[in-house]
């Protein structure tokens, strides 16, 4: 792997998690080892146990209207060698479980500028970042609501993010984009992938950092901003927090279940909502501005009290993210739910209600969104005023109807 740090294992068959560790084999007292044997059941045991795993992690696409497996662009990729199937440790990534990737090299367009999409509202997603292309297609957490699927269809395999190896080659790109008066903040990945679920594999952050903490390589401030549904904090021991924004991606955990990833054998992949704030309590510690996204906000039955009881809970042990975006389950486009299906992803435990267009994107009512903003606004404030630090409140992909009723007109969100 160009330019991966040494904690990954390169697939070179299909039997790739066979476990090589040593075992400790006792004999019948007399009869002598076959060490030749031992060493092949050993070898057939792990097999097994590859087969085994294979079957929980993989999923099985379907196949297009044009009767094409679903896939057949994915698989095109790799016969012509510019994708390579590789496997992470769980160990590595923070999982139960290894997460297969597909390795390739990005030649161009490595930092991608934000373009506000919903015409004639300035305010929908202020164009004030830009994004570090570190991957493509959705992470490999196989969040089942995630927008990725509709934006890259039949291009990219939910379960097996595209990693892009080439990271001196970022490492150059960013040196480079920090030089422009014009640069406001860099998302890493935020757009594309996960700040830090590869953290581990690619080192990004530990190549990133030191250029943003120092004034000579950063003239204007930027800042970098890391957006995670990990909890791989423990990265980011021994690096200078200076101008490094680390953001969690949280949900209630009864809600987290819903849509978030899982196995086949139903065991979600994303870490629990436990541990992710304790890794938030731990990026504190270390001395980084720490911010949380709470999105997509699902209201289930009785879902006032759920985010309620969530924020309370926060504010009660001692969290202090400096600020909350907020932003209710929408689509670019109908049709998403029909894509993880078709790439073989487990369905939501969750309907969504009927979705109108409004700004860019296919949202819940107007008055529900406005209800749900202006409750969990109110909520956050009771729940930290004791503490004398109320996060700032803010709203992710909204419009300016909603802003203004809701009294959240500002910019001031989680990539600003």
């Amino acid at each position: 792997m160009r330019g991966f740090v040494s904690s990954r294992r390169r697939l070179r068959s299909p039997r790739l998690y066979e476990n090589q560790k040593s075992l400790t084999r006792v004999t019948q007292k007399g009869k002598p080892r076959n060490r030749k044997k031992e060493k092949a059941d050993m070898n057939e045991e792990g097999a097994i146990r590859a087969d085994k795993e294979m079957e929980i992690i993989r999923t099985k696409p379907g196949t297009t209207k044009e009767g094409k497996p679903v896939d057949h662009y994915v698989q095109d990729m790799v016969r012509k060698g510019k994708w390579r199937l590789e496997c992470i440790a769980g160990e590595v990534l923070g999982t139960a479980r290894p997460i297969e990737v597909y390795c390739a090299v990005r030649k161009s367009n490595l930092i991608k500028s934000w373009t506000n999409l919903a015409e004639g509202d300035e305010t929908y997603c202020p164009s004030h970042w830009a994004d570090l292309a570190i991957g493509s297609g959705a992470c490999g957490f196989r969040c089942r609501g995630c927008f990725l699927m509709l934006t890259h269809r039949v291009k990219c395999d939910p379960s097996r993010h595209v990693l892009y190896e080439n990271v001196e080659d970022y490492e150059k790109a960013v040196m480079r984009w920090l030089r422009k008066p014009t640069r406001r903040n860099l998302g890493l990945g935020i757009d594309g992938s996960d700040s830090l679920l590869y953290e581990g594999v690619t080192g990004h952050v530990r190549r990133l950092a030191p250029l943003f903490n120092d004034p000579g390589t950063n003239p204007h401030g930027c800042k970098l901003i890391l957006l995670t549904k990990s909890a791989n904090v423990h990265y980011l021991e021994g690096l200078s927090p200076r101008n490094i924004l680390l953001t969690f991606s949280l949900n209630p955990e009864a809600i987290a279940d819903l849509w978030q990833g899982k196995w086949n054998d139903g065991v979600r992949i994303t870490p629990s909502i436990a541990q992710r704030l304790e890794a938030s309590k731990k990026g504190e510690a270390l001395g980084f501005e720490v911010r949380w996204r709470i999105d997509p906000i699902f209201p289930v039955e009785g879902w006032e009290n759920i985010y309620e009881q969530f924020v309370k809970q926060a504010a009660k042990d001692g969290h202090a993210p400096t600020r909350i975006t907020l932003g209710t389950y929408r689509e670019m486009k109908p049709g998403l739910l029909t894509w993880a299906r078709l790439w073989g992803l487990p369905a939501m435990e969750w309907k969504p209600p009927r979705l109108t267009k409004d700004g860019s994107h296919y949202h819940v009512s107007v008055d529900e969104r406005i209800r749900i903003h202006s409750f969990l606004k109110q909520a956050v404030h009771e729940a930290w005023k004791s503490t004398g630090r109320v996060p700032i409140v803010a709203l992710c992909k909204e419009t300016k109807e909603i802003r203004i009723k809701t009294g959240l007109m500002h910019e001031h969100c989680n990539c600003e």
